[in-house]
Parts: C-alpha cells; sequence; structure tokens
C-alpha cells in the first residue's frame, strides 16, 4: 500500500496541520516505511494463537496492596493556596 503526496497533504488539512514542502517530504518518506512495515505484519500467521488480553505473563501482580494512611494535617496542604475558605480552595 502505498500514499501519496496529495492524500498526505489532504489527511494533514483534515486534522488541521500545515506542512511546508520539506514536512511533507519527511512525511511522505516515513509513511512509506511506516506502511512498508505495516504490510510485513499480514505476513505473520497467527491463526492457532489464543488472544492475549495482558501480553505479559505474570503469575503474581507487582501492584502495592493498598493501605490506609493517616490524614495530615489540611492546613499544611492549603498553605499554597492563594484563595481558600475555610479547608477549601476557592476557584475563580
Amino acid at each position: 500500500m502505498k500514499i501519496n503526496k496529495e492524500e498526505l497533504k489532504n489527511l494533514a488539512l483534515s486534522l488541521h496541520f500545515q506542512l511546508d514542502d520539506e514536512q511533507l517530504e519527511k512525511l511522505y518518506e516515513e509513511s512509506d516505511v511506516l506502511l512498508t512495515s505495516l504490510e510485513k505484519l499480514s505476513d505473520f500467521n497467527v491463526d492457532n494463537l489464543e488472544p492475549m488480553y495482558y501480553p505479559i505473563n505474570h503469575t503474581h501482580h507487582t501492584l502495592r496492596e493498598d493501605k490506609p494512611i493517616a490524614v495530615q494535617n489540611p492546613d499544611s496542604y492549603l498553605s499554597g493556596a492563594q484563595n481558600r475558605k475555610g479547608k477549601y480552595v476557592v476557584v475563580k
């Protein structure tokens, strides 16, 4: 699959990008490399593979355990707020 410069220019305009000739040329070259690489993916036979819902098989998780923490004094958190009302920050 190949994309021509006019299609790239129209695509860029539809995405609200303005490309000069140098940028368009670079995008054209890079898109050719990308599309060629994507075409190679279709050569792989994946018919006998099971779907993977997570790309890495782990027997254990590495997330931390949720533990309650003591709440600090709200004044220490709010000391940098310019406008505040009690323990709340006032947003204008």
